[in-house]
């Protein structure tokens, strides 16, 4: 991982000084750092945290350093980067600090060096699954420090204890608090920005989520997520706007240019579905839900969109457009886009509503035959596409066989008048589901014909009734079936889509879940062992874990009858497929 300058090249540590020295201590270091250079002596020991990286001590180095020690500003920093004891004493029990000033005690110099040590485990582990808990861990240890009043009081104490001139000041102090923070969390957020140069969206996802985790330590939090999405956002913002400039720019806004509009507007939503859209899933995967950033990303990609159905409206196609706009709609919830795109949708639907009603109707010259014989004849099924103004439905004209609709031949929009009387209103094409429909049944008519031919060619074979009710001809079988299994899948996707919000926040539940679940049974383990814990991080640990557990069982049980649903309907797919395969062999 990247080590940051404030501690790899920091002045303590390349003079190998504590954190408490004065600048005595500082000349009479640089001296000896000097002699051991020219004799070829100095080396790394443990005291220089060699898991930092090699310390350079050439002469340019040595005088960086003192350069840096007489900073008031880049001292405090040091300072606040480095050890007060040594650091091989911070791994035993804790000593006494006999350095310390008179009236100062040595429990902030220790509870500053623990952190500090969090922080080198914390490079150490990176930003696996592993190592991001561990550096949300060090950061809260490292925030309870830069809250801790007498860490400050001790440091600027040793200002001055050491004789420093110019002395640091207590606003300079604040100043480094502020960001203190932040620059503890510089190396995991250059991961992050790395990820996201490699289109590493878990590593960035799980980053993220951990800066979401932080945010009840401060502002740093929220700064420090924007600052590793935001190179994200904005290239969206700039795809969403390059194309609206793009095809917006192509329509000409005239009566009749209608035919021409067509192809942009067509040429613009392929763009938005094959870039816009896989961009948009890619970057709320880096947020938790509700983020600020994906709400803003959410937003640009309707108002992209909803200015794709204005295009449409000048290619005369209004129902294109409402559908679009209400897609818009959706996508930009609970953002200030929404209001724009309610007006915008408002002023089509009228226009939408006449061009699905008469738009695609031809004029028909008679009214079809309504009429059956002994259960064969020709009637109306299904009403769809009810028009509340004009009274109007949409049903399929079938020829039927025992009242079972056989042949759809045609849709009509029609007004009933009861008593199984409709005036007509025009004439519109089949479905697709319609075609399929005609194109079994034409096709187990044929098998039918074709093996009765075969059957009485056969002079050897004899024809025994089937006396088995159940039984129907094969390809009647595979239509009943298909039907019945594109119905299901209908229902699956419409469910898919309802519940596509509750799946997304059980799986992010499910990554902040985990990670607590683990340190508390670490912890408990710790303390079955008798190894002292901090009782009052584990108790905030069981409360954040308990929240995100019951906001788990609320998401499941206000949503368990379509996940049963969900359930029945995959289990059915499963079962009729396999039928339907059986009957096929």
């Amino acid at each position: 991982m990247f080590v940051p300058d404030n501690l790899k090249t920091n002045a303590y540590r390349t003079l190998r000084l504590s954190a408490n020295a004065t600048l005595s201590d500082v000349h009479t270091a640089a001296a000896s750092m000097r002699r051991a250079a020219m004799l070829g002596v100095s080396g790394t020991t443990e005291e220089d945290a060699p898991e930092l990286g090699e310390v350079s001590r050439t002469e340019a180095d040595i005088r960086t350093a003192v350069g840096r020690l007489q900073n008031p500003v880049q001292r405090l920093s040091d300072r606040l980067f480095w050890f007060h004891l040594p650091k091989s004493l911070n791994t035993n029990e804790r000593p006494r600090l006999a350095e310390v000033v008179q009236g100062q005690s040595d429990r902030a110099a220790w509870g500053h060096d623990q952190a500090l040590l969090g922080l080198l485990a914390a490079l150490a582990a990176g930003v696996g699954d592993a190592g991001v808990p561990i550096w949300t861990e060090a950061l809260r240890a490292w925030n309870g420090i830069v809250c801790d009043d007498d860490y400050w009081a001790l440091t600027l104490a040793l200002e001055e204890r050491g004789s420093f001139e110019p002395a640091a000041l207590p606003s300079e102090g604040d100043a480094l608090r502020k960001d203190a923070v932040m620059l503890a969390a510089a190396p995991i957020v250059m991961a992050a920005r790395d990820a996201l140069a490699r289109n590493d969206t878990s590593t960035v996802r799980r980053i993220t989520v951990a800066l979401e985790d932080l945010a009840d330590t401060g502002p740093w939090a929220l700064v420090a997520r924007e600052d590793v999405v935001s190179p994200a956002v904005e290239r969206f913002h700039a795809l969403c706007e390059a194309v609206r400039e793009e095809f917006g720019s192509k329509i000409v806004r005239e009566p009749s240019a209608g035919r021409d509009n067509k192809s942009f507007c067509d040429a613009g939503l392929e763009r938005f579905r094959s870039e816009i859209e896989p961009a948009l899933r890619n970057l709320v995967q880096l947020v938790p839900p509700g983020n600020e950033a994906a709400q803003r990303s959410r937003e640009s990609a309707a108002l992209c969109l909803s200015g794709i159905a204005a295009d449409y409206t000048w290619a005369d196609d209004f129902i294109t457009a409402e559908k679009l706009n209400e897609e818009a709609l959706r996508l930009a919830q609970e953002t200030l886009g929404a209001l724009r795109i309610e007006e915008g949708l408002a002023q089509i639907r009228e226009a939408a509503r006449k061009q699905r009603v008469f738009g695609s109707l031809k004029p028909v010259s008679s009214a079809p035959t309504l009429s059956t014989i002994n259960g064969f004849g020709f009637t109306l099924y299904g009403k769809s596409d009810f028009d509340e103004e004009t009274r109007s439905h949409v049903a399929t004209y079938y020829f039927v066989g025992l009242f079972i609709p056989v042949f759809p031949i045609a849709r009509y929009r029609v007004i009933d008048q009861g008593g199984r009387r409709y005036s007509f209103l025009g004439k519109l094409p089949l479905r697709k589901g319609d075609r399929w429909h005609l194109g079994i049944t034409a096709a187990a008519i044929v098998v039918l014909l074709l093996g009765g031919i075969i059957s009485s060619q056969n002079s050897t074979s004899s024809y025994v009734p089937s006396t088995n009710p159940a039984y129907r001809p094969q390809s009647s079988q595979l239509s009943e079936l298909k039907v019945r299994i594109d119905s299901g899948r209908s229902r699956i996707t419409m469910l898919e889509t309802k519940l596509k919000p509750a799946f997304d926040e059980l799986n992010i539940l499910k990554t902040q879940m985990e990670p607590l679940a683990s340190e508390l049974k670490s912890l408990d383990d710790k303390r079955k062992a008798g190894i002292y814990i901090d009782i009052s991080d584990y108790n905030s640990k069981v409360d954040r874990y308990n929240s995100l557990l019951s906001r788990q069982r609320s998401l499941i049980a206000a949503n368990s009858t379509d996940f049963q649903t969900y359930d029945d309907l995959v289990k059915q797919d499963s079962e009729l497929v396999a039928r339907y395969n059986a009957i096929k062999r």
